[in-house]
């Protein structure tokens, strides 16, 4: 670049600065020094300058920790908080416990919360407001007085703190209005099945996760079954029974329900059995063919009774009696224990094939079903081997064979208790019956209360069990459908059995 293109850029430079006029000074300063190297002295910024940056790059790292300080207790949820009555309704809770969001996730949660708008209230004037509004919808009364809580939240402590706050304030509210509560509190933390199973149903994690804890327990029911019921019938169903993580203060309401004592009376009456005879008895509710049902077991007069009473109604819809020395279960205790120490299905199909010396592959259509027969859990298993059927009954926890039962043209053999069946079937050419079929008939019918042009699709098949010849009745009447074993000697009701037709 040459002397003149430098003059030139030199000028351009300066001409927009206001100062005084030293361009001629600086062109023929570099005019004298044209060739020689000039060295510049780098001079430092002054402490002033230094501390004003410094300072404001305080500020400014302050202002952004602030401002995310500020968002995170404002407006970052840190807890969600369930309540399941039968509405069920999520909160999203401020590090501050605010409100940031109310969820209803059914109707009846839209119609407690109405017109409310909780957004930004503290946690306990919104808690106030949903319960009020659940007790003057009617959803919490003395009938059903029950209600679950649920808190999500990463800080365990944190979590069990709100579970207990939680639980004591609602209790004080719910036992202040007319009845006494009954609070089922959990801390529950994020689970995948879980969010799938409340996404799945429509129902809170919360429930969810109360719904596999009673499954713990009592794997006899269905997680779909058990997704209709409101918490205070799921209150009922745990009433008494270990079920982990879950805290419960009060109790279930069941004065919707006849009571434990009419049941009672309605079984002994159907049965015609009085009270001072019976030795054993045990009624619990539970929950059967979509309906809660009070389950009444007793023994009176050498004959075990079960019957299953609709709860609402006091209707009877099923009845089993059957004659023995002695009641099965002397001890009243229903508990079900954790299915990790039942046998397992494999086992308990491993000692039937064992017991009835077949192979798995001798065998076909087989089935294995849980159920409680007498208060124990055992499983039903039947199959065939090729003529002969087989049906057996086996103890869920000790692996102990309760019945086996085998069938072949009629031919059966049936023993009780014990493991070993080495015995041949037995012959019916060898029993001998004093009463005929018409008189079993009539028998059946008269511990039925009904006469033969009430009932229908009536049969009977004569049989021998123990080498005592058995007659097996099956009819129909109204809804029900009845089954009898009768004594072909005595005329005595080995069996009777009677259920909802299906």
């Amino acid at each position: 670049m040459n002397n003149r293109e430098v003059e030139k850029k030199i000028k351009k430079a300066y001409s927009q600065i206001t100062a005084p006029d030293i361009i001629d000074s600086i062109l023929s300063d570099c005019e004298t020094q044209k060739g020689n190297v000039v060295m510049m002295e780098k001079k430092n910024k002054t402490p002033l300058f230094k501390g004003l940056a410094l300072a404001a790059m305080v500020l400014v790292v302050a202002a952004g920790i602030f401002g995310f300080s500020y968002y995170e207790m404002n407006y970052k949820a840190v807890s969600t908080i369930a309540f399941d009555v039968n509405p069920s309704i999520e909160m999203k809770v401020n590090e501050q416990d605010r409100i940031l969001e109310v969820i209803p996730l059914n109707d009846d949660a839209t119609t407690v919360i109405g017109d409310m708008d909780l957004k930004g209230s503290d946690l306990d004037v919104a808690v106030n407001a949903l319960i009020g509004s659940m007790i003057r919808n009617g959803y919490l009364s003395d009938l059903a007085n029950s209600i679950l809580i649920s808190v999500e939240n990463n800080d365990p402590e944190r979590a069990a703190q709100l579970q207990q706050q939680l639980s004591d304030e609602i209790s004080q509210l719910i036992s202040t209005n007319n009845f006494d509560g009954a609070v089922l509190s959990q801390s529950i933390t994020d689970d995948q099945e879980l969010r799938t199973l409340a996404k799945e149903y429509g129902i809170t994690m919360g429930k969810a996760q109360l719904i596999q804890q009673v499954l713990s327990v009592n794997p006899l029911y269905t997680f779909d079954n058990l997704s209709k019921l409101t918490i205070n019938e799921l209150n009922l169903l745990i009433n008494g029974q270990n079920v982990s993580n879950v805290t419960s203060t009060g109790s279930a309401s069941d004065k919707n329900y006849v009571g434990k004592d009419k049941a009672k009376q309605i079984a002994l009456e159907h049965a015609n059995v009085s009270e001072s005879s019976v030795s054993y008895c045990d009624i619990h509710l539970d929950y059967e063919m979509g309906t809660m049902v009070y389950e009444v077991e007793f023994y009176a007069n050498g004959t075990e009774y079960d019957y299953d009473i609709n709860a609402l109604t006091g209707d009877v819809l099923h009845v089993e009696s059957e004659q023995k020395s002695s009641p099965s279960q002397a001890t009243g205790e229903t508990n079900i224990p954790s299915n990790s120490s039942y046998i397992g299905e494999a086992k308990a199909k491993q000692i039937v094939l064992e017991n009835a010396g077949v192979t798995e592959n001798d065998i076909s259509n087989y089935w294995i079903e849980m159920d409680r027969d007498d208060g124990n859990i055992i499983y039903e298993i039947e199959f065939y081997a090729g003529s002969t059927e087989y049906d057996y009954e086996i103890n869920a926890l000790s692996g102990e064979i309760i019945k086996s039962e085998r069938d072949q043209e009629n031919d059966h053999y049936y023993s009780s208790g014990s493991s070993n069946n080495s015995s041949s079937s037995s012959n019916t050419s060898q029993s001998t019956s004093s009463i005929t079929a018409d008189q079993a008939k009539q028998i059946a019918l008269n511990h039925a209360s009904l006469s033969a042009d009430q009932i229908s699709g009536y049969e009977v098949e004569r049989d021998s069990e123990n080498g005592i010849v058995v007659y097996e009745i099956d009819f129909r009447s109204g809804n029900y459908e009845y089954e009898y074993e009768i004594n072909g000697t005595t005329g005595a009701i080995i069996k009777s059995k009677k259920d909802i037709d299906d």
